[in-house]
């Protein structure tokens, strides 16, 4: 940014007093700094090999060939930048020369509330005896499927609680309906096993 008022501000800048600093002021902070840091800091050497490799690398000419692909490259990319500004322009020349009103149409979809007239504890008891028999041949596979069972029952009564604690929310209700289906597949599949 260019400085309109530069003489006034020059001006003002000279007319500010000067301050120095008290010759214990450097002496104190001299002292703050001991040891020098160069002290505290430990010293490493790296291997021998390392230079070399350095040295190495620094002493072999760059071939010609890679800098006249990279000119070749920084010609390439600036010709597709100004591709892309030219395919832009045109893109949005029609546009700016019919600026007129543009008409557009939304719609949506309300979903209408849901009331929950299922009974979510019906199946309960035909749940509880796939446990008992499950419980009594003691199966791996079947108490793996046990433990899913456990855990979406868990899920279920989560779902209900929320479903008591907040209303009757669709959004729950889906869920709750998701957690019945999984539970009833998982049922499905203990009956094959049995």
């Amino acid at each position: 940014m260019k400085e309109k008022n530069k003489k006034t501000l020059r001006d003002a800048l000279n007319q500010l007093p000067e301050y120095g600093a008290n010759a214990g002021a450097w002496k104190g902070i001299e002292a703050g700094l001991t040891p020098p840091l160069g002290e505290q800091l430990p010293s490493y050497q790296p291997p021998a090999e390392v230079w070399n490799g350095l040295n190495r690398e620094l002493n072999t000419p760059a071939p010609v060939v890679n800098m006249r692909r990279r000119a070749w490259t920084r010609v390439g990319g600036i010709a597709a930048s100004v591709l892309v500004i030219v395919a832009l322009g045109v893109g949005l020349w029609p546009e700016a020369l019919n600026a007129g009103p543009k008409v557009s149409i939304s719609y949506a979809q309300e979903v209408a509330p849901a009331t929950s007239s299922h009974d979510w504890t019906e199946d309960e008891e035909s749940f509880n005896r796939i446990i008992a028999q499950i419980e009594e041949r003691n199966e791996p596979a079947l108490n793996t499927l046990n433990m899913e069972l456990a855990e979406l029952t868990e899920a279920k009564e989560e779902m209900k609680a929320m479903l008591v604690a907040y209303g009757e929310d669709p959004s729950v209700i889906r869920q709750l309906a998701e957690i019945e289906r999984d539970r009833s597949d998982i049922y499905r599949r203990i009956i094959v096993e049995l």
